[in-house]
């Protein structure tokens, strides 16, 4: 088991880690435990969120008990930082500003002065050579493409927590500001027999492809010595990419048509995402009928029923957005609507309330602008909401707008696919259909087919056995993966999965160095 350790002045962070463990490891296998826990020298993986100074006494003598592993996210105790050879430095007076990135104008992308920059050392923990702005926009100051989130200097918990400066072999990464190294971001050290991982932030990397790097720690780092927690995978066991995509229906239905026969063509699932006020047109009703009639390759969700900004800013408008849009849609189509796609990708934790009262089973969202707690590096159980509804963030908008006018226009959507390529993440892409009004971008429909055939050969080409998958079908394996638990007995662990099958996929786990299928209740070797 993991045990995630914070104070109560910690809590908000502390929450946010402990879900973002649970999505990778189960729910059984990441617990929040106190203090006393740790000088009961139990459990031998522990994330310490935030740690006061007062506590570092306890964490090393666990560290020392026996070989151990110790993530910190934030504040490193002062005792502890000494022992690490940690030292703290000068917060640089321009860091503010530099954090901050410009608003992206149509057809390029903006990101600010100061970034993440990993060095070799990532290799070790399946990393890469990753610069990572601290925020970054590729519309206006709303979308980031690549998906991650925004690293503030604010004094939240989404903010830098301290000027620090690490020894040299032991930085992973560092905070550069136009190219210059400033200070620490993260490190891994062993010392007396254990592994200590550090990332300069109280949520650590929870809302970014560098996750991967705190899932190889714990499932697999100096596993012939280090006690290690399985993982499960995102991906489908069997694929190496895991792919879904949809159409958001703000203001038009039908004209998704030319799109969606381009996607019958290449043998790709599609998604409609619907604002059901368009259903008082009865025009919008045939594409949803044939679309839901092949359930292996057509899914449609809702998209709420105004299309209100924030789900209409409280619970009971979003209790009543929700509700009124799957039945509608489901009067109009005969089949349930079970996921939801947020407006403006905006998904307060009201609306994820009213959302899971209304009967859905998840939602997706995710947007650099605002909630950045929804903004997740995994799918799959969010803090503080009931078990059995998950959320997935899918911050690619593959717009016309946002097509590069200088090199290669689709450039910066296949960086977003080769980070969840290499972190084995399942990646989410949408657009719109056309409407009367608004165009999203795009010269014309051929231009538009045009450039998601190209990025779809691009995945297909990158990917030795990509899977392609409709929105429904990604969100069931989610969910299905989020309700499976991780169980420890007499020092093995067994994996066993839900009693209700909901997906045909099947699970892989990654444990010690090997990525191998789950069959349910077999001990891991």
């Amino acid at each position: 088991m993991i045990g995630v350790l914070f104070a109560n002045t910690a809590a908000e962070a502390g929450q946010y880690v402990l879900a973002a463990l649970q999505r990778s490891v189960s729910a059984t296998q990441a617990q929040s435990i106190t203090r006393s826990t740790v000088r009961e020298r139990t459990p031998d993986l522990v994330v310490a969120v935030d740690a006061p100074d007062g506590w570092s006494a306890d964490l090393i003598a666990w560290l020392r008990a026996r070989p151990r592993k110790l993530v910190v996210f934030g504040h490193m105790p002062s005792a502890l930082a000494d022992m690490l050879r940690y030292q703290a430095t000068g917060l640089p007076e321009n860091l503010p500003a530099a954090s901050r990135s410009a608003v992206a104008p149509a057809h390029a992308s903006r990101e600010s002065a100061a970034a993440v920059r990993y060095g070799a050392l990532a290799q070790t923990l399946g990393g890469a050579p990753w610069h990572r702005p601290f925020e970054r926009f590729d519309f206006t100051d709303e979308w980031n493409n690549l998906g991650y989130g925004a690293i503030r200097c604010d004094g939240s918990i989404w903010s830098l927590r301290e000027a620090v400066q690490v020894p040299a072999e032991a930085e992973l990464a560092a905070v550069e500001v136009a190219g210059e190294r400033q200070l620490a971001y993260a490190a891994l050290w062993d010392v007396d027999g254990s592994s200590v991982l550090w990332f300069n932030r109280p949520v650590g990397p929870c809302d970014s492809f560098e996750w991967r790097m705190v899932e190889q720690f714990v499932s697999g780092y100096r596993a012939d010595t280090l006690p290690c927690q399985p993982v499960l995978s995102e991906l489908p066991w069997g694929y190496d990419a895991a792919i879904t995509s949809r159409l958001d229906c703000d203001e038009d239905i039908e004209s998704a048509r030319p799109l969606w026969q381009a996607y019958q063509r290449m043998d790709v699932p599609f998604s409609l995402a619907v604002n059901s006020q368009n259903l008082d047109r009865t025009e919008h009703h045939g594409i949803l009928r044939e679309l839901l009639a092949d359930p292996h390759h057509g899914a449609v969700l809702s998209h709420t029923a105004t299309h209100a900004p924030n789900w209409g800013g409280s619970y009971e408008c979003a209790l009543a957005e929700g509700s009124q849009s799957a039945q509608f849609i489901e009067a109009v189509t005969g089949v349930p609507v079970r996921y939801a796609v947020s407006p403006f990708h905006q998904s307060p934790p009201y609306a994820l309330r009213g959302l899971a009262d209304a009967g859905y089973d998840g939602c997706v969202g995710g947007i650099i602008r605002n909630d950045p707690e929804f903004l997740t590096a995994r799918g799959g159980a969010l803090a503080g909401m009931p078990t059995g509804f998950v959320g997935h963030s899918q911050q690619c908008m593959l717009h016309g707008e946002c097509m590069l006018e200088e090199g290669d226009p689709l450039a910066v959507f296949k960086q977003a696919f080769d980070y969840a390529y290499a972190t084995h993440t399942l990646f989410g892409y949408l657009d719109h259909p056309f409407s009367e009004r608004y165009a999203y971008g795009w010269k014309d429909e051929a231009s538009r087919i045009d450039a998601h055939e190209q990025f779809i050969a691009y995945m297909r080409s990158k990917a030795r056995r990509p899977l392609f998958l409709h929105e429904d079908a990604a969100l069931d394996f989610l969910r299905f993966r989020s309700l499976t638990q991780i169980v420890e007995e007499g020092g093995a662990f067994r994996v066993v999965t839900p009693s209700i099958q909901t997906t045909p996929l099947t699970l892989g786990v990654e444990f010690r160095g090997a990525h191998t299928q789950v069959e349910s209740g077999k001990a891991l070797q």
